[in-house]
């Protein structure tokens, strides 16, 4: 088993003479396999980012553990993070924010191969930045612009072949398609094809679209209200809902 998801909670509190208590996640369990690509759907707000902060150790659940390759997630120390981050890679739904501002995109692209010690000289660096950019269909004059000189579509393709430059056990997307138009959203969900064929990459597919979902994932789960309500197939989730939320929210986005 690549991942577990044992009865996590995220709990937060506010307030000071009566205080309020917030379930943003309660009680979430799931399991991934190797090289599977697991959908997690429902509407903004009900908890599929805060779930993904977590096994990224960016947040640390109220309650429960989350187990990657058998190993406690929540327990471990600063130091064994980078280890563990190697393995599990993200795409969040906004890329830009996750580029240094005062980096070029050649910089961008190749820093988390340059931290690993995967590339180590200035030729290898430049060499990895250009097909990176190849892959994606960007051009090598984009390597020294800075973030902000390029557009959202384009970070998003850059965000999601640079995490794919460490050869991850598992890709975390956070929406990684919705800032693309239709033929670049293709090319990028071909490209995460080719990967998980190819290196048997497992992929945590979280996304507003379900027919992505649909097409690209073999489980999926349904969230609502920090829970999650409904998990299976994705055939017999989409073609025989047992839910109220999960009929309404197939009837909302797909007309079902």
């Amino acid at each position: 088993m690549l991942l577990e998801v044992n009865h996590i909670s995220k709990e937060y509190r506010s307030g000071v003479i009566r205080t309020r208590t917030v379930h943003a996640v309660q009680d979430v369990c799931f399991k991934m396999n190797e090289g599977e690509i697991f959908g997690l759907i429902g509407g903004s707000g009900c908890g599929k980012t805060t779930i993904t902060k977590m096994i990224l150790g960016l947040l640390k659940p109220s309650e429960g553990s989350i187990l990657f390759e058998g190993r406690d997630l929540t327990k471990l120390r600063k130091k064994e993070w980078k280890e563990v981050r190697r393995d599990i890679q993200v795409v969040f739904q906004h890329p830009q924010m996750t580029f240094n501002p005062r980096g070029t995109i050649r910089f961008a692209c190749t820093e988390p191969a340059s931290n690993y010690g995967l590339v180590k000289t200035r030729e290898e660096r430049n060499r990895l930045a250009e097909e990176l950019m190849e892959q994606v269909g960007l051009t090598g004059d984009q390597l020294k612009k800075y973030p902000h000189e390029i557009s959202g579509g384009q970070a998003q393709r850059l965000s999601i072949i640079r995490a794919l430059s460490l050869n991850p056990k598992l890709l975390i997307c956070d929406e990684p398609t919705s800032m693309l138009d239709v033929s670049v959203q293709a090319q990028i969900l071909s490209l995460l094809k080719s990967k998980h064929r190819e290196q048997g990459l497992a992929m945590l597919f979280i996304s507003h679209d379900l027919e992505v979902v649909q097409s690209f994932c073999s489980r999926v789960a349904v969230m609502n209200e920090g829970r999650i309500v409904e998990s299976g197939t994705v055939k017999d989730v989409f073609s025989n809902p047992q839910h109220a939320y999960t009929k309404k929210l197939l009837r909302s986005y797909m007309h079902y």
